[in-house]
């Protein structure tokens, strides 16, 4: 499997109608963990199409294995060209757990087939940490320019970080950390870093998971840096949600609405009650 082939198999589903290549349609459709079919008939169709323990529907939108342990498929709910979505094998494996060793290889696999365009991986743990579905996945779209991580693609000390309003830990990566017991590592440092910052300020739905859950977290990747940031909530009232590239500065929303609601509610105020708020001028940086 290489990039090419998996550009035009997300292409191939996106031309053939099975699902719609547009921002507010697609994500107006987007479930969450409480939604549910309306009636009997549809949730016994919709549990025919899924792998014992998921509530992801992948029937249709495989786009192949990448390794023994997890497959690609393209997002059904498509924001990015191409937007895609990498799955546990196992269906039983939860979005509240941290990643592993498995989880690892499976990036790295996929992220090393890509050589013309940038990509970016991202895992949002947890109901709070922003996840709609329970199956864990993470999720993969081209780099967006200008993100707050941006800073973090030039060499240490030539650029500033910008002063988020949300505690968050990050890593410069060089070609000798392009190994994923090594990324493994770094995460693991860094979602430790996470959590001891997270425990001053619980998360909205501690009761929802069970209490060896990982901390909600949001965890975002590219070949050349790495940022764990540790979350509260997954929307503010309901109202200004985001996921973990929202939480870099790329909000994506379905409706007018949804930006006049981030403009009312503030977006500096909304990210930090998103995220846990920073103490002081405070940055933890690695």
């Amino acid at each position: 499997m290489n990039e090419s082939f998996i550009l035009s198999e997300f292409d191939r589903l996106v031309n053939s109608g099975v699902f719609q290549f547009l921002l507010t349609s697609a994500l107006a459709k987007k479930p969450t963990i409480q939604s549910t079919p309306t009636t009997p008939e549809a949730t016994a169709n919709d549990q025919d199409q899924k792998q014992k323990g998921s509530d992801i529907n992948t029937h249709g939108f495989e786009i192949g294995q990448i390794t023994s342990s997890h497959f690609l498929i393209a997002n059904k709910f498509s924001w990015a060209r191409p937007h895609l979505m990498l799955l546990t094998s196992d269906g039983y494996r939860r979005q509240y757990e941290a990643l592993d060793l498995d989880d690892f290889k499976s990036i790295w696999s996929l992220l090393s087939t890509f050589h013309t365009t940038d990509y970016v991986v991202f895992y949002n743990c947890g109901q709070d940490g922003g996840c709609s579905r329970l199956h864990k996945h993470l999720q993969l779209i081209p780099t967006p320019p200008n993100l707050f991580a941006s800073f973090l693609d030039v060499k240490d000390g030539e650029s500033e970080p910008p002063r988020v309003p949300f505690e968050w830990s990050y890593r410069r990566l060089d070609s000798r950390d392009w190994d994923p017991e090594r990324l493994l590592e770094i995460y693991n440092h860094l979602l430790e870093q996470a959590t001891e910052t997270a425990s001053r300020d619980l998360s909205e739905n501690p009761k929802l998971v069970p209490p060896t859950s990982a901390s909600p977290h949001n965890f975002i990747l590219t070949k050349r840096w790495m940022v764990v940031l540790p979350r509260r909530r997954a929307a503010v009232n309901a109202e200004a949600g985001v996921n973990a590239i929202g939480m870099l500065g790329y909000i994506v929303v379905a409706t007018q609405k949804e930006i006049d609601n981030w403009v009312r509610l503030g977006l500096t105020g909304s990210l930090e009650k998103l995220g846990v708020a920073r103490q002081g001028d405070n940055l933890l940086a690695n």
